[in-house]
């Protein structure tokens, strides 16, 4: 019985890296970019209050700070893929231990920068 429900994960797995994830992780991407384009245009706040602003959206979004000065800030965060995830549990269990090793080993973080 769990080798038909791995055989169908697999290809689930495919249909929501390819249709679904690439799609959200567009989003999630416009998401920063529409932040950084409103906060930019905002006449209101300073230099100062701008770059607090970046950085609660960080770490509101659980990124890790790697740099910051007076002009730009910039986080960084691995998101963990579960349509992989479903892929590699489709590879009889041997997947899992190898997407494991590649997300916390090779995988490159999100990267994400603003600045004024």
């Amino acid at each position: 019985m769990t080798q038909v429900i791995m055989l169908f994960l697999f290809p689930i797995g495919l249909y929501f890296y390819f249709f679904v994830e690439r799609k959200n992780n567009k989003e999630y991407q416009d998401t920063f970019d529409d932040f950084q384009r409103d906060i930019r245009a905002s006449r209101r706040l300073s230099q100062e209050e701008k770059m607090e602003d970046f950085k609660l959206m960080l770490m509101n979004n659980e990124y890790k700070i790697i740099r910051e000065d007076e002009m730009s800030i910039e986080g960084e965060k691995k998101i963990f893929s579960m349509s992989l995830f479903t892929m590699s549990v489709g590879f009889f269990y041997v997947g899992v231990v190898i997407y494991l090793l590649y997300f916390y080993y090779f995988q490159k973080p999100h990267l994400v920068r603003y600045s004024l």
